[in-house]
């Protein structure tokens, strides 16, 4: 028997689990919005706990989220630019000694790491403050975070000239990812995975499945041992890995705009549940019909599937207006009711 109102984290199970509830629910993908409007900079919003759980706050009671993203998180590349400027260090983790370095590495627990230290007292506080919703947290993906640490043109070259260092190399991304998964899986927050470099825009099929595929079911399996869900995030197309990442076994995929939402429904239809693909610069440089006309594509796309949430492709512009961003969620609400 349905309720007459449920909670976004009610609506996101159901999602999962492939039952309908009132509507199909909507996953917004925010972080550091209206942050002047909620009386802070970006930058504190960005480097300062207390004023990304305020800000959060503030955009709770404006826009109708489903999904809530852990704020102040150092794996997103602009909090962790803000953080290391703030520290006087150089905005790109790249080592250049990496090689000679490498071997003498260790994944230490994530919470001796400083700043995912701090991260996972946000996530306890988010958890605490927002119990009505869904809440998952952004940790980079492994290939993402080796190539931030190698850097582009010399991760591009390994895949030729030196395939050892570059799997070893992405047995430490992994193995830090799992450890950091693992913990905010046990404050029941789901890791979202995204690993925005392994996207067919800038790797081949090829590749993918040699030096990105294993390691991505490493961290499925390890967080499916733990009997907790994982959704991952690759920007661009996917199109050409789309079967791949299904056998991954993951739990809910968020494509980006350049992939076909059509053959994702195609080849995972039941088998995990698929979130998006609104393309994000409609929310800073669309008006109302085109947003309304999208959302009605996207849900036209999913004809009824319950494992399905309407999203954007991406994290939505920090610079789309709010108009634009509550005409959205209007719209989900209304063609997406069951």
């Amino acid at each position: 028997m349905k309720k007459n109102t449920y909670t976004g984290k009610e609506r996101m199970e159901a999602a999962f689990t492939g039952e309908k509830l009132d509507r199909v629910p909507v996953f917004l993908i925010l972080g550091g919005h209206l942050a002047e409007e909620a009386g802070f900079t970006l930058t504190q919003v960005m480097t300062e706990p207390e004023a990304a759980l305020e800000a959060t706050k503030f955009v709770c009671e404006r826009i109708y989220t489903d999904v809530l993203f852990v704020p102040f998180n150092p794996w997103l590349p602009s909090t962790l630019e803000a953080i290391r400027k703030l520290m006087g260090k150089a905005p790109s983790i790249k080592r250049e000694d990496i090689k000679e370095k490498l071997p003498k590495w260790h994944v230490r627990d994530a919470k001796e790491d400083k700043l995912f230290g701090a991260h996972l007292d946000v996530c306890k506080k988010t958890v605490e403050i927002f119990p009505d919703y869904h809440i998952e947290t952004m940790i980079g993906g492994p290939w993402s975070f080796a190539m931030e640490l190698r850097g582009l043109e010399e991760t591009m070259q390994d895949i030729y000239e030196d395939k050892e260092f570059l799997h070893d190399l992405m047995k430490y991304t992994t193995e830090t990812i799992i450890v950091r998964s693992l913990e905010v899986l046990d404050l029941g927050i789901t890791p979202f995975i995204g690993d925005p470099s392994a996207g067919m825009s800038l790797i081949s099929p090829t590749v993918y499945k040699e030096f990105v595929y294993p390691y991505h079911q490493q961290i499925v399996q390890a967080i499916h041992d733990k009997g907790s869900r994982v959704v991952f995030h690759i920007c661009g197309s996917v199109d050409l890995i789309m079967e791949n990442l299904v056998s991954l076994g993951i739990d809910g995929i968020s494509i980006d705009s350049p992939s076909s939402l059509e053959k994702m429904f195609a080849v995972g239809k039941g088998q995990l549940t698929i979130i998006g693909n609104v393309d994000t610069m409609l929310f800073m440089l669309g008006d109302f019909e085109q947003l309304e006309t999208k959302v009605q594509e996207c849900l036209e796309i999913s004809k009824g599937e319950p494992k399905y949430a309407v999203a954007p492709g991406c994290q939505i512009p920090l610079s789309a207006p709010l108009e634009n961003i509550k005409h959205f969620t209007a719209c989900c609400h209304k063609y997406g009711a069951h």
